[in-house]
């Protein structure tokens, strides 16, 4: 039996999932206005090996000043067992939202990581279970396991970590290779339930704010829900790109009423816009309605 849904509530609405790095007072007052969904604070690629006790150490009151802006906190943390363990015990908390595994490979891996995190929800009197879970997907073995991860206990999103998993597989970070696993990746969150974070083309373009915004549509039309963010001036690109254009509302709210009045004649399918509207299509429509609804466009 899947039991994600009884130990996360709710699915996130993460369309910018900005990084910062702990020790960067700078940086971590700049993501604070930025108006990203979520801010990942880093104890991982960002943070030198000799500073890892430092940044630990800001993780409470980092956490803390961003929820003030009513900003979903989340930390990545490292993924050597005995760094990670100390990652969890420095980051759980009231202000913590979220842990994002690097290099999370399977579900026994998942596993372990979770009975450490509910340990530490205990002891800081916190409900068992808030914590949620976003492992990144950066090895092959992690692909392999993508449909068991994504139906992992605590997961409420997915992310394709492109850089690692090119440099694993030794292929461009926006080549074919990495933008299939996309497309798994869409696949599997949809049966586990979980939000697909990622991007189709290079997540280390902010110069060039065009091409970004034309890679982020194509990576919405394949459904990836959202993507990470390694600079401010992504975050409000990012932002606009995974919502419904004007049209499209329209058009979802025109399928859902002619379905409507097509039931009330005791028909199974009708027209709009001289195209074909029966079950597949208005079920789409209304999840596009009420994710508008729930803010989790």
């Amino acid at each position: 039996m899947d039991t994600r849904n009884e130990e996360v509530s709710g699915n996130p609405a993460w369309r910018s999932m900005l990084f910062v790095p702990a020790t960067r007072d700078r940086y971590i007052e700049k993501a604070a206005s930025c108006g990203a969904d979520a801010i990942v604070v880093d104890l991982e690629d960002s943070i030198l090996p000799e500073e890892k006790d430092a940044a630990r150490a800001r993780v409470a009151a980092v956490a803390r000043r961003l929820r003030l802006e009513n900003i979903d906190i989340l930390v990545r943390i490292n993924r050597p067992f005995d760094l990670a363990v100390r990652d969890i015990e420095a980051s759980v908390g009231e202000d913590v939202a979220g842990l994002m595994i690097a290099k999370a490979e399977s579900p026994a891996h998942l596993a372990y990581l979770c009975e450490v995190v509910e340990n530490c929800e205990r002891k800081a009197g916190i409900p068992i279970g808030k914590t949620a879970i976003v492992p990144l997907v950066e090895t092959a073995r992690a692909i392999h396991n993508l449909a068991e991860i994504c139906l992992a206990p605590r997961v409420a999103a997915v992310a394709c970590g492109d850089e690692d998993l090119a440099a694993e597989l030794g292929c461009a970070p926006d080549s074919p290779t990495i933008t299939s696993v996309k497309y798994d990746l869409v696949v599997a969150a949809a049966r586990g339930n979980c939000h697909p974070i990622g991007m189709v083309g290079s997540i280390t373009e902010f110069r060039n704010l065009d091409k970004y915004r034309d890679s982020l549509e194509l990576t919405r039309a394949v459904g990836m829900r959202g993507t990470l963010c390694i600079h401010p001036d992504q975050v409000a690109v990012a932002n606009e790109a995974f919502l419904p254009t004007p049209g499209e509302i329209r058009q979802a709210q025109d399928i859902v009423e002619a379905a409507r009045l097509a039931h009330l004649n005791g028909l199974g399918t009708t027209s709009v816009g001289g195209k074909m509207v029966d079950l597949p299509v208005i079920r789409r429509a209304e999840r596009l309605i009420q994710r508008l609804g729930s803010g989790n466009a």
